[in-house]
């Protein structure tokens, strides 16, 4: 099967376009990708007549060409019928948006067997059904919402693939775009009856060049396909990350009618993803905070040089004691531990700020810097610190409300960091009036978090990353480090 038609088409039929109501699916779909996206797209219809401007077709046989893609958005019955014309007409790849199939039991069951066979006998790379398609930009886009009800992630290096439609344009879509993640393509996959996580896997790990991370979205693996899945995780030189709905007995139950799902053994499903190098966040907060900062360490600009954390070994800065402490209460939770100062190292840290701040600082670990702060006092240490070895990462916590600090902070440190390669990463309250900072420091690949535990566990993300890619490079020294 080309999956590589799913995601870049050059050109795309679709099925299902109401005259009437200009909210339903099809129209939609037909209309977003005619007027904001690059694939060619041409619209179905019995009687023909056109939508907005946009001709419709009377059948497949009449389009000027054979579409790379069929979008399928009508009742099962004629969803089957047309899978057969793509079969007639040549057509590599659909996606279905309708249900009706096995997730609703009985009947559904007996024509998901129907459509698999056609699929599979015929090469055809099917998606679905029950689910809302790719989102790839800029060429495809079959969420069949408007525009303006959704919203979109930027352009980066995940490949995100979903078997819940809702999660992933409310609960992936949105935060991605509040915390600056980018995607490379966004997949929902639904009842998965032909194309599932494991095909989805290998595609983006070892055809498309844009992605370098790969997150699920799953509520259990598809029968018979744990294995394969596993075992292409553990080969690929992207991180897989799988986040698994469906883990309480009531989910499982939930999953059935959602998408046909079956879970498995909580426990058991732990130990293998572990055992073959996938990384299970436990939160949905923590699989945001693991993704940003694998995005931002997959750009060639990457500040960080090498970026390996090996032993967790860290130096919490901060201009504000309480955020210090609270930082130094989680480190032992996530695999981290904070760095003991020498008594010459406090003493060079002491003279290097200025001497109002100095004479109320601590130069502990962490260290604080006080409300009386001012940039260069920041910078300063941010400098010394990055020049000593044993620390392998620093966690700054930036409050921007002492008056002395400026709105060029972002700049200032921007600057070390990329001159001395050493891993930073920042919390700064997501509020409207710092955006130039947080701007500035994410333009130069710097990640921004806004608690203290997304940055600690940003921490612990980058340690497991390190220790996963040696790993896979048979390196046994991390074996011990898990």
């Amino acid at each position: 099967m080309d999956l590589d038609k799913l995601f870049r088409p050059k050109s795309m039929a679709v099925v299902g376009i109401s005259r009437k109501n200009n909210l339903s699916p099809g129209r939609i779909i037909l209309l977003k990708n005619e007027f904001e996206m690059n694939v060619d797209v041409y619209g179905i219809h019995p009687e023909g007549g056109n939508v907005e401007g946009v001709d419709l077709y009377k059948s497949l046989g009449a389009l000027p060409v054979n579409p790379d893609i069929l979008v399928i958005a009508v009742g099962p019955d004629d969803t089957i019928e047309y899978i057969r014309e793509c079969v007639e007409y040549e057509i590599p790849a659909s996606i279905i948006i309708g249900g009706g199939f096995a997730e609703i039991g009985g009947e559904g069951i007996k024509r998901q067997e129907t459509l698999e066979k056609i699929a599979i006998d015929n090469d055809i790379a099917v998606l679905g059904p029950n689910c809302i398609g790719v989102y790839s930009p800029p060429l495809i886009d079959t969420v069949f919402l408007p525009t303006e009800r959704i919203t979109r992630p930027p352009k980066g290096s995940v490949a995100l693939i979903s078997q819940s439609g809702g999660v992933l344009v409310d609960q992936f879509f949105v935060k991605f775009k509040e915390r600056n993640i980018g995607v490379s393509t966004a997949v929902s996959i639904g009842n998965r009856a032909v194309v599932d996580e494991s095909m989805l896997l290998e595609y983006f790990s070892k055809v498309d060049p844009e992605t370098s991370n790969i997150a699920f979205y799953l509520e259990g693996f598809k029968i018979g396909k744990s294995r394969k899945f596993l075992t292409l995780a553990k080969e690929s030189d992207d991180m897989t990350i799988c986040y698994f709905g469906g883990i309480t007995e009531q989910g499982k139950v939930a999953t059935l009618s959602h998408t046909a799902s079956l879970g498995g053994n909580y426990k058991i499903l732990s130990g293998a993803l572990k055992q073959y190098y996938i990384i299970q966040p436990h939160s949905e907060r923590e699989l945001l905070t693991m993704l940003k900062v694998y995005d931002v360490l997959s750009h060639k600009k990457n500040p960080f040089g090498a970026n390996t954390i090996t032993f967790g070994k860290v130096a919490i800065l901060s201009v504000s004691g309480g955020h210090g402490v609270l930082c130094s209460d989680m480190l032992s939770d996530y695999g981290l531990s904070a760095i003991t100062f020498t008594e010459e190292e406090k003493e060079e840290m002491y003279e290097m700020i200025n001497p109002i701040a100095r004479e109320i600082a601590s130069f502990n670990n962490p260290i604080d810097l006080t409300g009386s702060v001012l940039d260069k006092d920041i910078e300063n240490i941010i400098q010394y610190l990055s020049n000593i070895e044993r620390i392998e990462c620093i966690l700054l916590l930036l409050l921007p409300y002492p008056p002395n600090i400026s709105f060029q902070i972002g700049r200032r440190i921007a600057n070390v960091v990329t001159a001395k390669k050493k891993p930073i990463i920042t919390f700064i309250p997501y509020v409207e009036k710092y955006q130039m900072i947080i701007e500035s420091l994410e333009l130069s690949k710097i990640p921004v978090f806004h608690s203290i535990k997304e940055v600690v566990q940003a921490a612990s993300a980058l340690k497991d990353r390190t220790r996963i890619m040696n790993l896979k490079k048979d390196n046994i020294f991390w074996e011990d480090k898990r």
